[in-house]
């Protein structure tokens, strides 16, 4: 991953901005956003072949902000248009919520995955967001 990677970033970065996201400079191969709550935030992730938007709970050792949100997991996805990857592995306190399109840095048509994962992050920001600031799960990290 190289300048191909910085550059899709890079403008990635400044049109989600553009589009009223609150970003926060690239990674490696992410482009994250500010924290919805202390520990969970919206991010992009990239590769050659793929990118995601992914809900990022870095604090869940409990699996309390998972649950909450995959009870909800229907209506969710309905709200979002997508169908979502919902993963909690064990022996971390990480959990993640995905949602994957094919096409990745290598497809040069990054303006419509762009398009596509912006639309994404508002909606995850919307979804998540709204259950993640009034839920009892997290009333303790803010």
């Amino acid at each position: 991953m190289d300048d191909a990677v910085a550059s899709y970033l890079a403008i990635f970065t400044q049109r989600a901005k553009e589009a009223g996201l609150d970003m926060r400079p690239p990674g490696k191969n992410w482009a994250p956003m500010r924290d919805i709550v202390p520990g969970s935030h919206v991010s992009l992730s990239l590769r050659r072949d793929a990118i995601q938007v992914n809900l990022n709970n870095e604090r869940d050792e409990d699996r309390r902000q998972f649950e909450s949100l995959y009870r909800e997991r229907a209506t969710i996805q309905s709200a979002i248009g997508e169908s979502l990857s919902w993963e909690q592995k064990d022996g971390r306190k990480k959990t993640a919520v995905r949602a994957t399109l094919s096409r990745g840095y290598g497809d040069r048509d990054w303006g419509e995955q762009h398009r596509w994962a912006i639309g994404i992050m508002q909606a995850f920001e919307r979804e998540f967001g709204s259950r993640l600031r009034a839920s009892p799960e997290t009333e303790g990290t803010r």
